[in-house]
């Protein structure tokens, strides 16, 4: 009888998360997932499908665990505009080696040709949640009179979500701190115009 494989599964979308997430789906092979997983090859199929399936459950592990904590975090305080700009703040408050991976969803969008459609439909939703925190943080924002703005709650959230995407892409390879007080000002400059 064939013996049903064991592990802890939170470990091993961690494990695998980071090593995309750094390394980009591309450039990770199966070697490595094995390294980061502690699970053999045959193990990883036999539980994920393939390599796509074991990426697909560590955007969800990514969202689940970074996202979800960034949103309930930042966007969920009291004072709408101070969530959105420690939201931003929080991504330059961080060491080179951390910025320097950027975001997983991000990085995955770069690499978008790679993927199949249940990755692409991850992305998404994915895009959608964070724009949706942004805009429903715009919303309460405008409510409790913390936010003065002409422009729609969803045509800010658009606007802040893009900003965001840039940001964390420059923040990969570019380290001088020069421009984040003009991203900074620009989040400012959406909530109060």
């Amino acid at each position: 009888m064939v013996r049903p494989i064991e592990f802890e599964e939170t470990k091993v979308l961690a494990g695998a998360m980071r090593c995309f997430w750094k390394q980009g789906y591309a450039a990770t092979s199966m070697r490595d997932l094995e390294k980061v997983t502690g699970l053999s090859t045959g193990s990883i199929y036999n539980s994920f499908g393939n390599k796509d399936g074991l990426f697909v459950r560590a955007l969800d592990h990514y969202v689940e665990t970074i996202i979800n904590r960034r949103i309930e975090v930042f966007l969920n305080q009291d004072n709408a505009k101070r969530g959105i700009l420690d939201f931003f703040e929080d991504c330059l408050d961080k060491p080179d080696s951390v910025r320097e991976l950027g975001c997983l969803l991000v990085n995955t969008s770069v690499e978008n040709h790679l993927h199949s459609q249940d990755v692409r439909e991850k992305m998404k939703l994915a895009h959608k949640k964070v724009t949706r925190a942004l805009q429903d943080t715009v919303v309460r924002g405008l409510e409790n009179k913390q936010i003065f703005t002409n422009r729609t709650p969803d045509q800010v959230a658009q606007h802040l979500a893009m900003l965001l995407s840039g940001l964390l892409v420059r923040l990969r390879y570019d380290h001088e701190t020069d421009w984040h007080k003009g991203t900074l000002e620009l989040v400012s400059n959406l909530l109060n115009n």
